[in-house]
């Protein structure tokens, strides 16, 4: 083992001095690179060429392609094979050799899914005896990032804070505001973090006091590709007309004779209040009680959810048993068909359903970001149509540190603890799709009632790759032993319930795959 270090040291000294020779003696071959920079989509496959002048066979050269050092290298070829042991290991099972042509001179360097990290100088060696040369090969890589997503919230002084966001931008792209008249904003705020593949999640704040902008627009945009993704909103109107003198001595009026009657206020409030307090605690008891209720005679129409393969995005590899999905960087070598979502990485469920009612749990565990609900049969899975009902979604979300109903301008859910566990229920005939924290039995979220047409299905999304899985929970588990108490019988009594099951284990294995890049 000790003469292995001593080993690379003779083999990295060897190959300098192969370089100060070639520099030395001018070698009977010259090699060239592309003249311009080679631009790359990240998870994408991008080839680096070399090729030699004049047009001499390069098949018994050593080829070595490098990054800032000569040793270890992206992809060493010498007499006839690729040298693995000089090959730096975040290449390792990504790189490959294109010699199609090396007979004349002309080889490549193969990247398999093209990360972040990839994007920078490259030079390939020709060596032959004695004669060493090089050529430079510059690598752009970009990424075109998710929909912008904008938060309103308004300010007790009546201004309108404006939060754009997105995820999956390389390099670091530019964040505009801008109204449909063409007129710019510099942000309030902005941020870019990068994660751990270095891809850059952006944020950008716009503070407005002008309610009659109308709409608003943020726009973000990757130089590197000339391409932009834009989400607009509307400026909601001001709620009250602009004060005028004369409303302004009426109110200072009203004021001055309020003064005389506070006395009497004071006190009628304070009985009012304590009233109030003892209707709150009984509502908010009874409440709790029908919310209950009403999940628990959900969990009685439970029905058994498996994963259609046919539906699944390539990058998402399933459980054996069809239960569980996660996504991967790699992508998955699948045939292409008209029910296979190829943008979104999203997959349906088996389970068509055109009446009764139907419920099911989903264990999210501790993942940072998902969406899940029921869809419509027929939507629309090229391409990246927002999820919303009117294009025939009904989910929820997990996405940047918050908790959203997917409606058009996406409803925040102040949820008081994170679920690990939902359940969806659906009642097909009163177009009722409701969402419940099964850490508790509380209400997540209730679409407003619609008329269904049509087959539904189950909808599972993931926006990022990781070790931890969406995975349907079992019909099995915890849904036997519950008693439901009929409409007419007095609330107040209590309701035998039986708690659901704990599935934090899970006991089927993902098929194994190699890492790589994500969502495309």
């Amino acid at each position: 083992m000790a003469l292995c270090p001593a080993i690379c040291l003779s083999r990295c000294a060897l190959i300098l001095a192969f370089l100060q020779l070639s520099q030395l003696d001018a070698a009977p071959f010259d090699v060239l690179g592309p003249p311009e920079p080679i631009l790359a989509l990240v998870g994408a496959d991008v080839e680096l060429p070399c090729h030699l002048t004049p047009n001499v066979s390069a098949e018994h050269m050593e080829l070595r392609w490098v990054r800032k050092k000569v040793s270890p290298a992206v992809l060493v070829h010498r007499a006839g094979r690729s040298q693995d042991a000089e090959q730096m290991a975040e290449y390792r099972g990504r790189i490959s050799l294109v010699k199609d042509n090396i007979t004349a001179g002309h080889v490549a360097v193969r990247i398999h899914g093209v990360r972040p990290s990839d994007d920078g100088e490259y030079r390939c060696f020709f060596g032959e005896g004695e004669s060493y040369e090089e050529a430079k090969v510059q690598l752009k890589v970009a990424a075109l990032g998710a929909d912008p997503h904008i938060q309103v919230e308004v300010q007790e002084s009546g201004a309108i804070r404006l939060e754009c966001s997105s995820a999956g931008w390389y390099p670091e792209p530019q964040v505009q505001w801008r109204t449909l008249q063409g007129e710019n904003f510099p942000s309030t705020t902005e941020s870019s973090i990068p994660d751990e593949e270095g891809l850059f999640t952006v944020s950008a704040s716009l503070m407005i006091r002008d309610n009659t902008l109308g709409n608003v627009s943020c726009c973000i945009r990757n130089l590197l590709l000339g391409q932009e993704k834009e989400a607009g909103i509307p400026i909601p109107a001001p709620l009250f007309p602009q004060l005028t003198p004369w409303m302004v001595a009426v109110a200072v009026i009203m004021i001055i004779l309020g003064f005389f009657t506070i006395g009497s206020i004071c006190f009628t409030w304070r009985l009012y209040r304590e009233r109030a307090r003892e209707r709150k605690r009984e509502f908010s008891s009874k409440e709790k009680l029908l919310e209950e209720l009403k999940w628990k005679k959900a969990t009685l129409h439970a029905v058994d959810v498996t994963l259609d393969p046919d539906t699944a995005h390539p990058h998402l590899f399933l459980h054996d048993d069809f239960k569980s999905v996660r996504l991967e960087d790699s992508r998955q070598n699948l045939p292409e068909k008209p029910e296979r979502f190829d943008s979104w990485p999203c997959v349906l469920g088996r389970e068509a359903f055109t009446s009764g009612r139907h419920y099911w749990e989903v264990e999210v565990g501790n993942r940072t970001d998902w969406a899940i609900g029921v869809c419509r049969e027929d939507v629309m899975k090229k391409g990246f149509d927002p999820m919303t009902p009117e294009n025939g979604y009904w989910a929820v979300e997990l996405y940047g540190n918050g908790y959203w109903a997917l409606t058009p301008l996406r409803t925040p859910l102040p949820l008081a603890g994170a679920p690990h566990r939902v359940g969806i229920f659906l009642d097909y005939e009163s177009g009722e799709i409701s969402f419940y924290n099964m850490s508790d039995g509380s209400l997540i979220y209730a679409f407003p009632k619609v008329s269904f047409s049509g087959p539904l299905r189950p909808f599972f999304c993931i926006w990022s790759c990781g070790k931890k899985p969406l995975t349907i929970c079992p019909l099995t588990e915890g849904l036997q032993g519950v008693s439901v108490v009929a409409e007419t019988q007095d609330l107040s009594k209590d309701i035998p319930l039986s708690p659901i099951g704990d599935t934090d284990t899970l006991h089927s294995k993902l098929i194994p795959t190699p890492p790589g890049q994500g969502v495309p």
